[in-house]
C-alpha cells in the first residue's frame, strides 16, 4: 500500500528592490528558505535588471521593471520590500491594498507620519489578517537572542545602560554617495537598529523619557547639505519603576578597518558584551607587524545568518498563522525616537516625553 506525502505549502514571495539588501534576500529565498517560493522581483534600475535576468530567470523567477507591473502579472502571498526608503510607504500601502503580507526593510518609512498611517491602515477590517513586519535583522542574530534570554532570566539583574555602536565601513562609491544623500538621516537609517534592540532588551512596554543628540561631518561632506552627520551620538532615557535606563547610541560611517558593531548591556548584577572585539573568523595572525585578525567588511557578512532566520520566521508566521515576533507598534515607536534624535541633532535641543507618551514641549 503506497502512501502519498502531501506537498507542504510554500509562501509565494515577490521582492521589490534589488540593491545590496534586495539581492541578499532573493538569494536567501532561493537557496536557504525551503518554505518560500520566490515568484517574482521588480526593480527600475537597469544594472539590477541585468543581474536579475542573469541570476534569477534561470530559476523561474519573473522579473519586472516596476512594482505595478509585477502586481498586475501574478498572484502572490507576500511582498518583501527592499527598495529605497523614500518609496517604502507607497509600496507598503500598495501591497496591503492588494491583500499581501509585507516584510519591509527598516526603516518602515521616511518619517513618523508615514509610519503612523501604515499602522492605522493595519487596523482596518480589510487588513486585519495581514502580517506587516519591519525587518530588524539583529533580533534574529544568535548573540542578541542569547543576550535577551540572559536578561529575561535575570542573569545580569536590571539593565541600566545599553551601549550600542553601529560603525560602518568608510565607502566613497557613487552608489554609497547617492544612498547617503537620499537617506532620512543617520539615526533613522542606522541608529534605529540600536533603538529597536533597546526596546527588545528592556521590554516592549518600555517608553522613552527624553533624548538628545550631537553629531558632526568629518569625511562625507555632502551630508552638510541635508543637515546630516557621518558621526553622531544619541542618548535616550527611558521610563522605569526605579532607576531609569539609558541607551547610548553611536553611529558612524567612516570606519577604515571594516564593519564594527559592539554592544554592551550593563545591569545591576552583571554585564553582557557582544562583539567588543570584531573578528571575521577565529584566525589570529602573528607576524612582524604584531598580532591581529581580519574584520568583517560590512553589515551583510556580519548578519548573514540573521537575514535567513528573519526571512524564515516571517514565512512561518504567515503560513502557520502565528503572531509576529514583535508588533508593528514597536517599529513606529522606534521611528518616533529616531526622528526625535535627528531633530535634536539639528536643533541642539533635548526632546522629552511625558509618561503618557506625548511630547513635552
Amino acid at each position: 500500500m503506497s502512501s502519498i506525502i502531501p506537498t507542504p505549502k510554500r509562501l509565494s514571495l515577490a521582492v521589490a528592490g534589488l540593491g545590496r539588501m534586495g539581492k541578499q534576500h532573493v538569494v536567501n529565498a532561493l537557496h536557504f528558505s525551503p518554505r518560500i517560493h520566490l515568484a517574482a522581483v521588480s526593480t527600475p534600475a537597469k544594472t539590477e535588471l541585468d543581474w536579475a535576468n542573469e541570476n534569477l530567470i534561470p530559476h523561474g523567477v519573473k522579473v519586472f521593471s516596476s512594482l505595478d507591473e509585477l502586481l498586475a502579472n501574478g498572484k502572490f502571498d507576500a511582498l518583501l520590500i527592499a527598495s529605497a526608503t523614500k518609496v517604502h510607504f507607497e509600496q507598503v500601502m500598495t501591497a496591503m491594498a492588494h491583500g499581501l503580507h509585507v516584510l519591509c526593510e527598516k526603516p518602515l518609512a521616511m518619517n513618523l507620519d508615514q509610519c503612523k498611517k501604515i499602522l492605522e491602515a493595519t487596523h482596518q477590517d480589510r487588513n486585519k489578517d495581514l502580517k506587516i513586519m519591519t525587518a530588524f535583522s539583529r533580533r534574529f542574530d544568535l548573540s542578541y537572542i542569547n543576550a535577551k534570554k540572559a536578561i529575561e532570566s535575570g542573569r545580569i539583574g536590571k539593565p541600566v545602560v545599553i551601549r550600542c555602536d553601529n560603525r560602518d565601513l568608510y565607502e566613497r562609491t557613487d552608489g554609497m554617495i547617492n544612498y547617503l544623500k537620499n537617506n532620512p538621516g543617520i539615526f533613522i537609517d542606522s541608529g534605529v537598529h540600536d533603538i529597536d534592540l533597546s526596546i527588545s532588551f528592556l521590554g516592549e512596554s518600555i517608553r522613552p523619557k527624553s533624548c538628545y543628540a550631537v553629531g558632526s561631518v568629518s569625511m562625507h561632506h555632502e551630508l552638510n547639505d541635508i543637515g546630516d552627520a557621518d558621526n553622531a551620538v544619541g542618548i535616550i532615557e527611558w521610563y522605569a519603576e526605579d532607576a531609569d535606563p539609558i541607551t547610548y547610541c553611536y553611529c558612524s560611517r567612516i570606519m577604515q578597518h571594516g564593519f564594527d558593531n559592539p554592544t554592551e548591556i550593563i545591569g545591576t548584577k552583571g554585564v553582557l558584551k557582544i562583539n567588543l572585539h570584531p573578528r571575521r573568523d577565529l584566525l589570529t595572525i602573528a607576524d612582524a607587524n604584531g598580532i591581529g585578525n581580519d574584520v568583517m567588511p560590512d553589515y551583510f557578512e556580519r548578519y548573514e545568518q540573521a537575514f535567513v532566520t528573519e526571512l524564515n520566521t516571517f514565512a512561518s508566521c504567515v503560513l502557520d498563522d502565528k503572531a509576529l515576533p514583535y508588533k508593528l507598534d514597536t517599529a513606529v515607536m522606534g521611528m518616533e525616537i529616531a526622528q526625535a534624535l535627528q531633530e535634536s541633532f539639528r536643533t541642539g535641543r533635548k526632546v522629552c516625553w511625558g509618561k503618557d507618551g506625548r511630547r513635552v514641549e
